[in-house]
């Protein structure tokens, strides 16, 4: 009896072991989970801080969301905070609704994915085919997609939409209904002259959006229609003047999704995505810099002054003048405010100026910088 009393004293004390080890484990996983948690707010909340995002950001693994928060506001006249229902313009992601529809009416036999366009739209000159839309080819005009669909089906593009959203069990995808939740878009830039503040975009005609334009989204439902998809995606942009940006990834192999929608114009939204990304795989990224002054050592100025040439056309000078740095644009001098020992931000519009150094240290190209983004790299013309 003594030797079984032991016995079950020294599986119990290896039971518990186990159990302390599994807690263990699991609290170093959430401490994990949490950190990348923390990095994710912090990123969007500085893009926030800049007005170069506001929105919504959802983040899945496996197939199960880990990450869904929203920044700023829906409506900022009406101080109206972002809900679940709140639906964004999604612009090119449209796509993925329009090719899906068109790929379910393919296995019922109502298309080919071999089918070229003008076979139904006899009106179209189009050489593309219907598999071009299936596949997301990006050189393709949706909008006709969606003129074929309505052929077709003998149905409304929106009807087809209503279709689809109640078999994929779409909460909050329409495109266009009355009294609906649909988030407010902005421009932010120095449209009155006093300086950068947002501005409510312009409405837009509902027959000129038309299919690949008009319709409303939200991260959840977009991430249903992601469960549908057994291929890589990754889909980026923005609206020119309605205000809104985007971005979706569906990494298969890694079975992650990662989407960003944001009432912004500015298309930071793939920035962001590619940060959050960059989090979860626990790798560096780049928080923005703030467009506050920086104590920069003023000796070092003179590095940055010369002629700089994106072509034979455009060039312009950098000088320095009353320890400031200056950038004559025609006949526009402006100053730059320095944010970092090589980075300086303009106060009346959306743009910075990233100096580069060579090898030797010496200053020999910049990097322009719209809303945050890397753009152009414009060499410093030597004397």
């Amino acid at each position: 009896m003594k030797k079984i009393t032991n016995k079950l004293f020294y599986i119990s004390i290896f039971v518990l072991s186990l159990l302390s080890c599994k807690t263990k484990n699991n609290t170093e996983s959430e401490k994990i989970e949490k950190s990348k948690f923390d990095k994710i707010e912090n990123l969007a909340n500085r893009y926030l801080e800049l007005n170069r995002f506001s929105g919504s950001i959802l983040v899945a693994k496996d197939n199960h969301i880990i990450y869904n928060q929203s920044f700023g506001l829906a409506d900022y006249e009406n101080e109206k905070p972002f809900s679940s229902k709140s639906a964004f313009k999604i612009g090119e992601l449209t796509k993925l609704i329009t090719g899906d529809i068109l790929n379910k009416l393919e296995k019922q036999k109502k298309v080919n994915s071999t089918d070229k366009i003008s076979e139904h739209l006899t009106e179209t000159q189009s050489n593309n085919t219907v598999g071009d839309f299936i596949n997301l080819n990006p050189d393709v005009d949706y909008n006709i997609a969606g003129r074929l669909i309505e052929k077709v089906t003998n149905k409304s593009y929106q009807e087809n939409i209503k279709e689809y959203c109640t078999k994929l069990e779409l909460e909050n995808t329409y495109y266009n209904i009355e009294d609906s939740t649909k988030v407010i878009g902005y421009l932010y830039h120095n449209y009155r002259g006093n300086g950068l503040e947002l501005q409510r975009a312009p409405t837009y005609n509902l027959e000129e959006a038309f299919s690949n334009k008009g319709l409303k989204s939200t991260c959840s439902d977009l991430m249903k229609i992601l469960l549908s998809y057994s291929k890589p995606i990754s889909m980026d942009g923005y609206l020119e003047n309605d205000g809104f940006s985007y971005s979706l990834v569906n990494d298969v192999e890694n079975k992650k999704s990662i989407i960003v929608l944001s009432n912004r114009r500015h298309p930071v939204a793939k920035e962001i995505s590619n940060g959050i990304n960059s989090i979860l795989d626990e790798k560096e990224y780049r928080l923005p810099l703030l467009r506050e002054p920086f104590d920069i050592e003023k000796t070092i100025l003179k590095d940055f002054t010369g002629n700089y040439s994106l072509n034979e056309n455009v060039s312009f000078d950098v000088l320095d003048s009353n320890d400031s740095l200056f950038v004559l644009m025609g006949p526009n001098k402006i100053y730059l405010v320095p944010q970092s020992s090589n980075q300086f931000y303009m106060t009346e519009m959306d743009a910075s100026m990233r100096f580069l150094r060579d090898s030797t240290g010496l200053v020999d190209k910049i990097v322009l910088l719209n809303g945050f983004i890397d753009s152009e790299q414009i060499a410093k013309r030597k004397k």
